[in-house]
Order: C-alpha cells, then structure tokens, then sequence
C-alpha cells in the first residue's frame, strides 16, 4: 500500500483540515487556503485548482461547501416561465461539467425584488451571476456596478456590457422558411408586445423570408397580444375574417395557445393549418401534437458558461456582447404540406 493511500484512510475517519489536505497532495497550504476561500484574484492553475477541490471532497472536508457556484437570476418573470427553464437546465448542465454548481433566484422588477438581487449579489456566495427575464435599467445598472463576473443572458444586445444574445431574427427567417418548404404562403405572425426589440427582431426575420420568396407582406397577417395569448389570436383571425394555412409564434408559449384554439374548433393541426415557433420549452415535448419549433443549438448556448469562467478566471476581459446563431429545429409534429389556398 502506498504512503498516500495509506494517509488517505487515516484522515477520512475524521474532519480533516487544509494542512492535511496540503501534505496530501504535496502543494502548499496557501494554495489550498485560496483554493477553498474561493479567493479573489487567486493565481492557481485550474488543474491544481481541481485537483485540491476533488481531494477536499473525497477526504471529507467539512469546512465550507468547496464547490464554486454560479448564480442564474431570472428578473421580472414567474420562476416556472416555461421559457427560461430549459435555459437554466442547460447552463446548470454546463456548469457542472466544469465542476461549478448552479444556484437560482428569481426576482420581481420591483424595490424588493431589486434590493434581494443586490444583497445576493454583494454577498459574492456565487463567483458568477447570468441574468436573464425582462431586465430594466435599474436592474442592468445594479448588475455592472456590482464589479462581479457577469452575463445578461438573452434578450437584445446591451454595448458596453458582457452579454450573450440569440439571433432572434435568424431564428425567425429559418422558421418561415421551412413553413414556405411546405408550400405555405399566408403565413400568420404571432406576438407578444411589438415595443419589445425582440418581437422587432423576430418581425424582421419574417418579413426577410417572405420578401425572399416574392411573397407580398400582408400586415392583416401580423398580429400581436400583450399578454402573448395564442389562443386570444386564433380568435380575434376568426372574428376578423382573415385567412391563413400556418402561423409563425415568437415563442412556443403562444404556439400551445394556437394549438388548444384550432383544435377546441375542430381544426386539424397539421391538416389544415401548420404552426412553428421559435425557442424552446418543456411545452414543446408535452404538447399534443408535439411542437415544432426553432431554437438556439444547446451546444451553442453553453458558450455562455465557458464565457462566464473564462471571465472568473481573467478579471481584465474587456466587455463583449456573443451572438449565438446555430439554429436547430425541434421537429415536432405541427407542420405539414399546405393543401389549400387559404384556410379559416
């Protein structure tokens, strides 16, 4: 038996200390002291980083939890958004690969929800923090003022800050694209707020695809629900009169509402009338049928979690907004040929 294993079970059978961690690995115990203290500013490589926090686990240091968090913030939006739960499943995955662990705070766009967020903040419990929903001024301010590593996660792009955007506009044309494929072209446009720079971006993309195609722009198609209500815009395409064979949704939120209006009345989805959206949720697996949607590639969304540690680890990056723009389609079952001039 070697003199390190044979030190290894002397010391799990009580709390072991930094020291003892130090002898057994043969680094200083000043290293392992930044190590565990999460020190700022701390100049050890990651390898010896990672090699201190497995020894400390596997010796069972009982000191504080040594695994190095982040934080993901999601602000001014319910804590079960469909929308950002995916997000926070794949950058929790992400994190973990990298031996961080993630915690979550939801915070309301309030004085409240504010003040919670910078006492989180300033207690530096995570290393990083992505923030992500429907941030405001005071929320970004609070944020880059704080001078710790961070990410405006989503959203539109913020100069001067280090953000990570979606391609909105992408997403959309490649969603509009594929319903041309099929022969669609009364193509409906589904929204939330058109004031929201998103929604912009996503009109943009629509617009894109159909003038690409030589399809004239038809505004009656274009409609919009500040309470992104689907279901409220199949009804109100009804009551109006105005026909349509697919409909584009800026999120699958709306694309299920669509979905339980068309087939409450009797209309066949994809039979009659194609939908597609665009990001991803847990709605577009439960559905029935199953949505089809287009979405930023996971892989791509995990360069926000590289961004973050590289940011951890290097405290003189320079800010900078990431596009992410590899689209994936979710295929679903809510898109089929189009088989009539016009419909409803």
């Amino acid at each position: 038996m070697s003199r390190r294993h044979g030190y290894k079970e002397s010391v799990i059978r009580m709390s072991v200390t930094k020291k003892e961690i130090a002898e057994y690995l043969g680094v200083s115990r000043s290293a392992v002291s930044l190590v565990l203290n999460n020190a700022p500013g701390s100049t050890i490589s990651e390898k010896t980083r990672q090699r201190i926090l497995q020894a400390a686990k596997e010796l069972g240091y009982n000191g504080a939890d040594v695994t190095p968090k982040l934080c993901f913030i999601l602000y001014g939006r319910a804590p079960d958004d469909p929308r950002y739960m995916y997000d926070l499943a794949t950058i929790e995955q992400a994190a973990s690969r990298h031996h961080f662990s993630l915690l979550f705070m939801n915070v309301q766009a309030d004085a409240e929800g504010l003040e919670k967020m910078r006492k989180a903040v300033l207690s530096k419990e995570a290393e990083g923090y992505f923030v992500t929903g429907d941030l405001d001024d005071k929320a970004i301010d609070l944020i880059t003022e704080a001078k710790v590593p961070y990410l405006f996660y989503g959203g539109i792009p913020r100069e001067g800050t280090n953000s990570i955007v979606m391609d909105h506009e992408k997403g959309a044309y490649e969603a509009v694209k594929y319903l041309l494929s099929f022969g669609h072209k009364r193509i409906a446009f589904f929204s939330g707020n058109l004031n929201i720079p998103i929604h912009q971006k996503n009109l943009n993309g629509y617009y894109r695809a159909l003038e690409e195609a030589g399809i004239p722009v038809d505004k009656s198609l274009v409609q919009a629900s500040s309470g992104e209500d689907g279901y409220e815009l199949c009804a109100r395409m009804n009551v109006l009169d105005i026909g349509y064979t697919a409909v584009f949704s800026v999120n699958t939120v709306i694309q299920f509402g669509a979905l339980q209006w068309l087939k409450e009345h009797g209309v066949q989805v994809p039979g009659e009338v194609s939908l597609v959206g665009y990001g991803f949720s847990e709605l577009a697996k439960l559905s029935k049928p199953p949505l089809t949607t287009f979405y930023v590639a996971p892989a791509s969304r995990e360069l926000a979690v590289n961004r973050m540690i590289e940011m951890i680890r290097r405290k003189d990056l320079e800010p900078q907004v990431t596009y992410l723009t590899e689209m994936e389609c979710f295929p679903g079952e809510t898109v089929a040929a189009n088989t009539a001039n016009t419909k409803l």
